[in-house]
């Protein structure tokens, strides 16, 4: 992919497609473990870390709706992996050093347990083990995108690029009879730009272009290219889309191929252009690309997702039907409980392996956790006094789902007491109903939660920015005491005494106006470890206000200011 403009006016058309039968129960495998973030490429759905991608994007996908932007997850491939939930499909990526495998039980990622695995622009060779893992896959009925980018993209220098790696994948002859231009200097073939390239088939039955799942691409938009190599074709291989130069019917100048293989199926496209997006957390140099109104890139990519994931899948691709089981060990049923920090506890098993547990309470998702031993601290002080339903929900990689039964227990709270404060730690892996700077809620290993996974992580950028964070409460007019507190820790690369980068802690007015600023923190008070601060805001009983925190650095060297587990309790 080659440098580009963006258009200066963009007008955004949202096509809204409820999930079709097409899509449900399929889960769609993003390899990220081949060096899809070398130079400025970002080719992952989510990276809680730069430049790794972790097995679950971040927050859960369960939270996507029809309205999401692709800015809820960070990758450059993220309104991709958006989109494709919204179109009712399970996502995951591959990370750095995991395996792929074919048919191995111990393995919870084999490609076995999924339908679709996209392999967005390697820059590392497959090994011989993964090749032949990856050709059984396909041979038994799972789906393969091959993402290319033009000849001579060799990002990571280690003598290797895209359309080597794939012909190396495939073999020769091809086995998928797909064959990439790897001739950097072929301009005409192997390194080109093409917008639009709408030089479709005229096979009325193509499952990329006129049958596909979500519809019909426009007759002028077509892709969009900017550094794209081409394919060869021959045996079971079909062009779908040429370019625009060419003659339809060629088996030379292909951008956009299928394949079957055995029971399974292969798609090919020659740059990674039309799946990226403008966006991502790590700086990267990305663009429009999947979501570009310009052309019906995000379109026909999705079509061809919906035909491999609906291959014949005898043995391949998702044929682990077996769901997880899962109970919850604690709280017991009947039993009460009270305090902002109830655990609890849930077992969970799986032919295979479990993917990750959800906690709900009431019918709510508050909590996931991926590891055993499985649990959520629960803040029973948000919730009223009285009955409520805990359900755990344990997925495995094919995204089969076991639940628990029903548990009732009994929340009581003195009602002289109350923590007012929601998702005082950021468990939840989102800011609601906190609003903050983008990118600060945070689970990364950069800085280190005071409790649990998550904290909000302001500043650190070692250039002039501020980040704020807000929550909206109300302190009870009865109140006899109301004591705000959280836990602060404080890294710098400054030096000496003086304030170059602060933290207020302020209380504001609903409207957002500064009633008082409580305190003051600097660069100046950096300290390893976090230290507990507290305030007393009975000043502002009775009042609806916002506790509020802004955080702002000067234009070199970065302080982070690391804040976790509010509180504010009344009585």
């Amino acid at each position: 992919m080659n440098r580009r403009s963006l258009p200066i006016f963009l007008v955004t058309l949202v096509l809204l497609v409820s999930p079709s039968l097409f899509a449900q129960q399929k889960s769609v495998l993003f390899d990220a473990g081949h060096a899809q973030t070398a130079g400025n490429a970002d080719w992952t759905l989510d990276e809680d870390s730069c430049g790794i991608a972790q097995r679950y994007p971040t927050p859960d996908q369960a939270g996507i709706t029809s309205s999401t932007a692709e800015t809820f997850w960070s990758g450059g491939h993220s309104a991709m992996g958006v989109d494709l939930v919204k179109k009712g499909f399970h996502v995951e990526s591959l990370p750095t050093g995991a395996r792929i495998t074919y048919n191995d039980a111990t393995n919870a990622q084999d490609l076995k347990n999924y339908n679709v695995f996209v392999v967005p622009e390697p820059n590392v060779r497959f090994t011989a083990a993964e090749v032949t893992a990856i050709r059984s896959f396909v041979q038994n009925g799972g789906g393969l995108l091959m993402i290319a980018d033009h000849a001579g993209a060799d990002r990571n220098s280690d003598g290797w690029e895209p359309p080597e790696i794939f012909n190396d994948l495939m073999g020769s002859p091809s086995i998928f009879g797909i064959t990439y231009n790897a001739v950097s200097t072929d301009k005409t073939g192997g390194w080109f730009d093409d917008h639009p390239d709408a030089n479709y088939t005229n096979d009325t039955t193509s499952p990329i272009v006129w049958t596909g799942a979500y519809g019909v691409p426009s007759s002028t938009k077509g892709l969009g290219l900017f550094g794209s190599t081409s394919m060869t074709i021959s045996g079971a291989a079909k062009a779908h889309i040429w370019k625009s130069t060419a003659a339809k019917g060629s088996t030379t100048l292909v951008t956009f191929a299928t394949s079957t293989y055995g029971t399974g199926r292969v798609a090919g496209v020659g740059d990674s252009s039309i799946t990226e997006d403008a966006t991502n957390g790590c700086g990267h140099t990305t663009y429009l690309g999947y979501n570009d109104p310009a052309w019906d890139n995000g379109l026909l990519i999705a079509n061809a997702v919906a035909w491999l994931a609906n291959g014949t899948t005898g043995g391949g691709g998702g044929t682990d039907t077996t769901a997880p089981t899962t109970s919850i060990t604690a709280p017991t049923a009947g039993s009460t409980v009270s305090g902002s920090a109830v655990t609890i506890n849930a077992n969970a098993s799986d032919n295979v392996g479990v993917a990750k547990v959800e906690f709900w309470v009431d019918g709510t998702l508050k909590g996931t956790d991926t590891t055993s031993p499985y649990s959520y601290s629960w803040n029973t002080t948000t919730y009223a006094n009285g009955t409520h339903t805990l359900v755990s929900k344990a997925y495995d990689a094919a995204n089969n789902m076991g639940q628990s039964a029903n548990v009732s227990v009994t929340v009581s709270n003195t009602t002289g007491s109350q923590q007012l404060i929601v998702n005082p730690g950021f468990e939840t892996g989102t800011a609601s109903p906190w609003t903050a700077s983008a990118g600060i809620i945070d689970n990364g290993t950069g800085e280190a939660a005071h409790s649990g996974s998550w904290k909000a992580w302001l500043n650190g950028y070692g250039a002039t920015h501020t980040d704020s964070l807000l929550q909206t409460v109300t302190i009870p007019s009865t109140a006899t005491s109301a004591t705000l507190s959280f836990w602060l820790h404080i890294d710098t690369a400054e030096t000496g005494t003086t304030a170059f980068d602060t933290l207020k802690v302020q209380i504001r007015n609903s409207s957002g106006t500064v009633l008082a600023t409580l305190a003051t923190y600097s660069n100046a008070n950096a300290a390893a470890g976090f230290a507990q601060k507290s305030f007393s805001v009975l000043t502002y009983k009775g009042q609806t206000v916002q506790v509020y925190l802004v955080g702002a650095e000067d234009t070199t060297l970065q302080t982070s200011f690391v804040v976790d587990d509010f509180a504010l309790n009344v009585q």
